[in-house]
């Protein structure tokens, strides 16, 4: 039985509920984030239409050309004819998945994680949680997971930037 932390209540199965919508969320956010990344060629932050093509198609959406051309228009919002990930997440309906208190607690920690960073720059699951459980705002279970979301390469790390680049995102 969970302990009441400084005269709260625990509640513990509508937290693991709510964590585990919010892991859902943040898998599908790190999975579009992700193959941004992978079709942004020239790593300049932007996408293109014919790349922004071949990212819907490395996630199932194949579009004709000139759809994938009308979604650049609607999503372009300083109007430069690409895409940004924080465009691409507008257009994917990202923003409406309701993060709650899993981005709140990405955002707060990146301070501490940046700090506690070896030489690297890169965390496990081991470091988030203890600087985490300092924080009092989750257990070693839940740090595991959001690894497991944010993992691209599966080697059970993420790095710090990658770490601020999702809660800059969320």
């Amino acid at each position: 039985m969970a302990t009441p932390a400084r005269g709260r209540p625990s509640q513990p199965q509508a937290q693991a509920q709510q964590l585990s919508v919010d892991f859902e969320a943040l898998s599908y956010i790190s999975s579009l984030v992700e193959a941004f990344q992978a079709f942004d060629s020239d790593n300049d932050g932007l996408v293109t239409a014919p790349e922004l093509r071949g990212l819907l198609a490395s996630l199932g959406l194949d579009k004709p050309e000139h759809e994938v051309r009308d979604m650049l228009a609607r999503a372009d919002a300083d109007r430069d004819g690409k895409l940004s990930v924080e465009e691409l997440l507008d257009v994917m309906n990202a923003g409406q998945l309701g993060l709650g208190a899993l981005g709140a607690l990405l955002q707060s920690a990146v301070p501490a994680l940046e700090s506690a960073a070896g030489p690297d720059g890169v965390l496990g699951a081991d470091e988030l949680a203890r600087l985490l459980s300092v924080m009092g705002t989750a257990s070693v279970e839940d740090c595991m997971e959001i690894i497991a979301c944010m993992d691209g390469d599966g080697d059970g790390a993420i790095s710090v930037e990658e770490f601020r680049l999702m809660a800059q995102l969320l």
